[in-house]
């Protein structure tokens, strides 16, 4: 199985579920222009771990599309605040998915597009949100795709809406080194 096999059964699923979602991380990134692989697609799903019959239904819309993961593993990340993983039954590749927990993660989401990906319709998380994730983190990679992004979208970032939440998440300093080197 291909990697974008995987990707447009994973969108399929999320889609079909009829959350609200929105994929971040490298995928997002290579959404943007970045180019990279990845072995993962991550996902933050406004869920909750009470609402049983959203969950049911994820679970069920993963399932049809060959992904597997089972509800209370679900139920018990979501309780615990952590990700939980979705496993492609066709390859090692995996999706690493989790709920609404910071504010990066209502940021992505209250903020997030829609993209076309491999002729789907895909929620992405916005160019801004993504660089300001990828600081967040920043690991080599993280940083390169931040750079990445900048570049390729220079003239179509909003770049009032980037330096407000830098400073809200602490890494304008960053942002500003980052900028400085691209120019």
């Amino acid at each position: 199985m291909s990697f974008e096999s995987f990707v447009s059964r994973t969108v399929l699923a999320l889609n079909e579920a009829g959350l609200d979602y929105v994929i971040v991380g490298g995928l997002a990134a290579i959404v943007h222009g970045r180019l990279r692989s990845t072995v993962d697609v991550d996902v933050v799903i406004n869920l909750q771990s009470s609402d049983t019959a959203s969950v049911a239904r994820l679970v069920s819309a993963f399932r049809r599309h060959d992904l597997d993961i089972l509800e209370h593993e679900i139920i018990s990340s979501l309780n615990e605040r952590s990700h939980f993983s979705v496993f492609d039954t066709k390859s090692p590749l995996r999706v690493d998915a989790k709920g609404v927990y910071t504010r990066l993660d209502s940021m992505a989401l209250e903020h997030h597009r829609k993209a076309k990906l491999l002729d789907l319709d895909v929620w992405v998380a916005s160019p801004e949100d993504t660089i300001i994730a990828k600081l967040i983190y920043g690991s080599p990679q993280d940083i390169e795709d931040a750079t990445s992004i900048i570049i390729n979208l220079l003239e179509k970032l909003d770049f009032e809406y980037l330096n407000k939440r830098a400073k809200q998440e602490k890494v304008h300093q960053q942002l500003k080194e980052l900028l400085r080197n691209i120019k």
